[in-house]
């Protein structure tokens, strides 16, 4: 859970978030740890303004410690100084566990996760996207948040590697005519300057988001890319949901969409379904022709489009890099040509050409944008 603070007496807000996060034992072996990556952050963004107040400034952070008992030193509070003892001995269900047979019971289970409870403080504080009202404001935030997530990958070497509704903020600007991004949640993001580092096998990311390579946990294939892939599904999730339940298509209009199959089944059926859905301008088309008729809607289809097309079918990158199915090889018939493989070995010039995408759609939406406040 996350709390907010008003802090009235220095006129800012502070924003405390309170979690359990599965670590390392050492916390100097800790490559997930938030606050070690915000501190990074900080110290390494400070001196842009063109990102200033689009990322949370840590105040104070890291794992709570606690007392057993008034002589104790002080122990790191984890799941297993909580079960001391019983901790490699506790076996939790995992799924339905009802089976009759008793090997399927041992399958099903697993040993409680190691957890390290910790706590940062940041600032400023942002406000959920579903109080947006307008696609030209959203604009304007994603190009803020791609903007720092840019500044990350390339001047702090930080990947974020969970770009979804939840981790997307905003806050209006001191006189209230604009909006600003701002880019939470770094539980999931990696240090890539560690050279001996490698994510976790398992996914990450929020799944309606999730890229192609992350769902089929091609870990040594993300980069930066795939959380531009995650911020065009976002797009794309918004177009077709509304910022909130209010503005959502009825019951049954929603389980006629598309993006359904997005959310359901296995991994790679999903990732195979998305695979599908991105190869060519019609098959995207027919996704984001389920929009709402909500103002200023071509505009938010056209940005989608454009993104699409400099990700998966970029006219000035060769045949290799065209599409999101995977192609037969002539020369090589074992081996499939796979584009979305193949893009990890331009993921800086990439990044940059989205980039250019997202910052002229802010600015050429941005008187109308402020006309509307």
């Amino acid at each position: 859970p996350t709390c907010v603070e008003d802090t009235d007496s220095k006129n800012c807000k502070y924003v405390i978030k309170d979690s359990w996060v599965e670590s390392t034992h050492n916390a100097d072996d800790d490559m997930r740890d938030e606050a070690k990556h915000l501190h990074k952050i900080r110290e390494r963004l400070g001196r842009f303004e063109d990102v200033k107040g689009c990322y949370p400034t840590i105040i104070a952070g890291g794992r709570i410690r606690f007392n057993r008992s008034d002589d104790s030193e002080a122990v790191d509070d984890t799941t297993a100084s909580v079960l001391g003892d019983l901790f490699n001995n506790v076996v939790a269900p995992l799924g339905d566990s009802s089976s009759e047979n008793s090997s399927s019971k041992i399958e099903r289970s697993f040993l409680v996760p190691f957890r390290v409870h910790k706590r940062v403080a940041t600032t400023p504080k942002g406000t959920p996207l579903r109080h947006l009202d307008c696609p030209l404001k959203l604009i304007k935030v994603m190009a803020d948040v791609m903007r720092v997530h840019g500044r990350m990958r390339w001047d702090a070497d930080i990947l974020h590697r969970d770009i979804s509704t939840n981790n997307v903020l905003f806050y209006e600007t001191d006189d209230g005519q604009d909006v600003c991004g701002l880019l939470i949640d770094f539980d999931h993001a990696i240090d890539c300057s560690v050279s001996n580092y490698r994510p976790h096998m398992d996914r990450s990311g929020t799944l309606p988001f999730m890229s192609i390579n992350n769902l089929e946990t091609k870990v040594e294939l993300i980069t930066g890319l795939d959380d531009w892939e995650s911020a065009l599904y976002m797009l794309y999730w918004i177009g077709t949901y509304g910022f909130n339940a209010n503005l959502a298509p009825g019951s049954k209009e929603l389980k006629e969409l598309d993006m359904n199959s997005w959310c359901v089944g296995s991994l790679r059926k999903i990732a195979k379904t998305k695979r599908k859905d991105m190869d060519s301008a019609s098959s995207f088309y027919q996704l984001t022709k389920a929009f709402l008729p909500h103002a200023h809607v071509e505009t938010l289809q056209d940005l989608t489009d454009e993104l699409r097309t400099v990700l998966f079918e970029n006219p000035n990158l060769g045949p290799e890099f065209h599409g999101a199915l995977k192609k037969p090889n002539k020369l090589d018939r074992k081996n499939e040509i796979d584009p979305v493989a193949n893009r990890k070995h331009k993921e800086r010039e990439l990044m940059a050409l989205l980039q250019e995408v997202l910052d002229k759609f802010a600015r050429d939406t941005k008187a109308l944008r402020i006309s509307r406040n």
